[in-house]
């Protein structure tokens, strides 16, 4: 107890900062919720990730090339020339954490709220279609965490034609596998994580407005994550054998597959009547563009 107000006092300079950024930050025109990721061969994957995000309210991605070697840069370049991505080459081994220092160091004035997530996952609400709605109800608070859904290959042995957020409709029951990613307030911040980061002041709570404990029930009200952790199971393969940004740890092929078999016992279809809005809206701005081209 002694020791963590001590440090609670010595930390008091750094949150007194921290404040003052945060109030300077909200009076200018910077972005309210941008993405930061790390990726690697994941080229087939990225446009339709980031499109979806942009549908729901993320106005900018701090995206970071971790080694890849497929055609990434051919689906990013629309993005980065628009001004929607900033692309980072980062072969750095083990480079998840790393990859979010330098976004935090970099880009701490840039963003009201920066959500840590991997490609893999997409963030939405079951209650509004802008999740800027929702996380401006937590302005006071340091990081908003929420509840992952675990999808599975939905019996897919390979990559499916239909989007992939049509074609995997199979997930695990919160009972069973869940957990947290957090939306931060990047100033708030002094020590990030891969799941949870901890803060200078307070802690990042529910939607309920209630930090995580141990004995809490996941949250899923008001926004959730759609973790498509596997994929197709030839999606799986390539995921072990490219390993994990966050551990130099090598991937147990057998555990892999035999986590994924957990992984599909619940049907869930909530993300997919916004999905298609969004891809209806993309389309029909498209054809805008095509036809104004023309004239």
């Amino acid at each position: 107890m002694f020791k963590t107000k001590v440090k609670a006092v010595l930390r008091l300079p750094l949150v007194w900062r921290a404040r003052f950024l945060d109030w300077r930050m909200s009076r200018t025109n910077r972005h309210e919720l941008a993405i930061c990721a790390i990726f690697r061969e994941e080229a087939p994957f990225l446009r339709e990730w980031i499109e979806f995000h942009v549908g729901v309210g993320v106005t900018h991605f701090y995206l970071y090339n971790n080694l890849s070697t497929d055609e990434f840069g051919a689906e990013l370049d629309p993005f980065v020339r628009g001004g929607l991505v900033t692309l980072t080459d980062w072969p750095v081994p083990v480079g998840q954490l790393s990859a979010y220092r330098d976004c935090l160091k970099r880009r701490r004035m840039d963003a009201r709220w920066i959500a840590f997530i991997d490609i893999d996952e997409f963030l939405f609400s079951p209650t509004e279609r802008d999740v800027r709605r929702i996380l401006a109800q937590f302005n006071d608070k340091p990081g908003v965490h929420v509840w992952q859904y675990f999808f599975g290959s939905s019996g897919h042995p390979t990559r499916s034609d239909k989007p992939l957020l049509e074609a995997f409709t199979q997930r695990a029951s919160e009972t069973q596998i869940t957990t947290v990613k957090t939306i931060a307030n990047p100033r708030a911040v002094y020590k990030v994580g891969v799941h949870e980061s901890r803060f200078l002041w307070g802690r990042s709570v529910d939607t309920d407005g209630k930090p995580r404990t141990d004995d809490a029930a996941p949250v899923f009200d008001r926004l959730r994550l759609n973790h498509y952790w596997s994929r197709s199971l030839a999606d799986l393969d390539q995921k072990v054998r490219r390993g994990d940004a966050s551990t130099a740890k090598e991937r147990d092929r057998q555990w892999h597959f035999e986590f994924e078999a957990q992984l599909n016992s619940t049907t869930d279809t909530d993300i997919i009547p916004l999905a298609a809005s969004i891809r209806a809206e993309n389309t029909r701005k498209m054809k805008e563009r095509l036809g104004r081209t023309a004239e």
